[in-house]
């Protein structure tokens, strides 16, 4: 009777299994990325540059409201502006907190936007820790657009309107001849000049003529959303 096989005794068999095909291998490049890697900070990152952009947003609307509703005038038109900024910067705020929650993170509240863009970036990059370079350059470049945002709204708005403003020749020739008849019981004729300054504190004559009567009214733009006075020289 045979003894015991000896240690390391080996026969026929197959113990490995063949290699699994080539698709149905588990890729471990760096294209399978998970929820946390490159590309969910890219994502979160793009958000952060849009809500960096946000005082531009505000910028273009208030030159917009400007030319578009010259009556408003140009204080106003700023204010309606800077108002849709305002508006953008939270609705950015709220898709971005949703963004890194989404990521597994646990980001400042969106209610930060409620102050100014940069404010909610700041919490942002507090709350991000550590909170990657892009995150503390796009508050940097946020904070840059705004201070120049409120330093160019006034007087590019201002400079945008009155470039593009109509002057309204014979509504104002009539005005101050139908003044003029009314005070002095002297039709006259009023012809002022075609294309003048229209910017607050600009003044232009018009000639006065009638019966007996030839004078020059200065006409002064009193403010930018067209109103004007006069008075007979």
């Amino acid at each position: 009777m045979p003894g015991p096989a000896p240690s390391g005794f080996t026969g026929p068999g197959q113990v490995w299994q063949p290699p699994p095909p080539a698709s149905a291998r588990t890729h471990r490049g760096p294209a399978a990325l998970s929820p946390g890697g490159t590309s969910g900070d890219s994502r979160a990152e793009a958000t952060a540059w849009v809500a960096a952009s946000v005082p531009l947003v505000g910028l273009v609307a208030a030159v917009v409201v400007g030319v578009m509703f010259p009556g408003l005038g140009i204080a106003t038109a700023v204010s309606l502006g800077l108002l849709v900024g305002w508006g953008c910067g939270v609705l950015v705020a709220v898709i971005d907190r949703r963004l890194l929650r989404v990521l597994g993170e646990d980001p400042a509240h969106w209610a930060w936007a409620l102050i100014a863009p940069w404010a909610y970036l700041l919490a942002r990059a507090l709350r991000r820790r550590p909170a990657p370079r892009t995150t503390w350059a796009a508050l940097g470049l946020c904070v840059v657009l705004t201070l120049l945002s409120a330093a160019l709204a006034m007087p590019l708005t201002r400079s945008v309107w009155s470039s593009t403003a109509v002057f309204d020749r014979d509504r104002v020739q009539q005005d101050v001849a139908a003044e003029v008849e009314r005070q002095t019981g002297i039709p006259v004729i009023v012809s002022c000049p075609e294309d003048p300054r229209l910017s607050a504190g600009s003044s232009f004559h018009c000639a006065v003529r009638g019966d007996d009567l030839v004078a020059v009214a200065v006409v002064t733009m009193a403010d930018d959303s067209g109103g004007y006075t006069w008075i007979l020289m």
